[in-house]
């Protein structure tokens, strides 16, 4: 079956269905897969090191963990969104398929979800790149160097 449908963007998409089934079909095998591989977010975040691992008594063990820390709930995030990405191009892909209005609340709200947890994920994440620029710019200021 092919179908032209006009998304205001000039020219029709055109689709094929049983193609779009079987992209679908490839996405959530992928979101199974991550799922049960050691890169998805729970997994992530089971695997930690404690910060005696390090070593005790002096900052860079105490730094090392910190940073760790740090990368390691970065990963944890990122996973899960990624996860979350696949599942939106699911969905997305079955409102190309059936229309807006043809696909079900519930997978409609959580198309909704996931792009309002992404976009806030990218605002924060440029706050703080922003903040540390500042921080980076400010620091270079005060010790009287110039690196523009």
């Amino acid at each position: 079956m092919t179908g032209e449908r006009d998304f205001g963007g000039g020219k029709g998409l055109d689709y094929r269905a049983e193609t779009l089934t079987a992209f679908k079909g490839r996405i959530d095998e992928l979101l199974a897969e991550l799922g049960k591989s050691p890169a998805s977010h729970k997994q992530i975040g089971e695997q930690t090191v404690t910060p005696d691992a390090y070593g005790t008594g002096f900052s860079a063990a105490e730094d090392l963990s910190a940073l760790y820390d740090k990368v390691h709930t970065r990963l944890e995030t990122l996973s899960r969104l990624f996860g979350e990405q696949l599942e939106a191009l699911g969905i997305a892909t079955e409102i190309v398929d059936k229309g807006y209005g043809n696909v079900e609340a519930d997978q409609r709200q959580r198309f909704q979800a996931i792009q309002t947890q992404v976009d806030e994920h990218w605002a924060a994440s440029r706050r703080e790149r922003e903040g540390q620029d500042t921080r980076a710019k400010d620091s270079d200021e005060s010790d009287g160097k110039d690196f523009s």
